[in-house]
């Protein structure tokens, strides 16, 4: 009987309190706390791109790095080193290297697994990058 009475406090105060104190993770859209930090934000899961681009695509997604002269790179499940970006970029693994051609106006960058040309500038995708592509040419 004596838990009883604090419990019971407990109860009253959770029901009485502000519900903003509860929502507080909810932004201006309603957007539930999870979703809210997804990238995109406050896209369901089944609803975002699955890291897809396609040419002509701008690139805002804050977690892509510039490929820079000793990355380690993971490009279709193996690892390569970046070996020399001043006069193009090289991927090598042992023995084997792949010249990705450079221009002044285009950077590579790596978002997740995914190795992309774009403008320097704008950031809109110029070539999306296949080691079969590569290796044939």
């Amino acid at each position: 009987m004596k838990y009883l009475i604090p419990s019971a406090l407990t109860a009253l105060a959770l029901v009485s309190a502000p519900t903003d104190t509860f929502a507080a993770g909810k932004g201006a859209k309603n957007c539930p706390p999870g979703l809210a930090k997804k990238t995109p934000a406050c896209v369901p899961p089944g609803l975002a791109k699955k890291g897809g681009y396609a040419i002509g695509d701008h690139v805002y997604d804050p977690d892509y790095v510039i490929l820079r002269n000793g990355d380690r790179v993971i490009f279709e499940g193996r690892e390569y080193t970046v070996v020399d970006t001043t006069s193009g970029t090289i991927l090598r693994r042992g023995n084997d290297s792949y010249r990705l051609p450079r221009d002044r106006s285009s950077d590579y960058v790596r978002i997740g697994d995914n190795l992309i040309k774009v403008d320097r500038q704008t950031k809109e995708v110029i070539e999306l990058i296949r080691l079969a592509d590569l290796i044939l040419g």
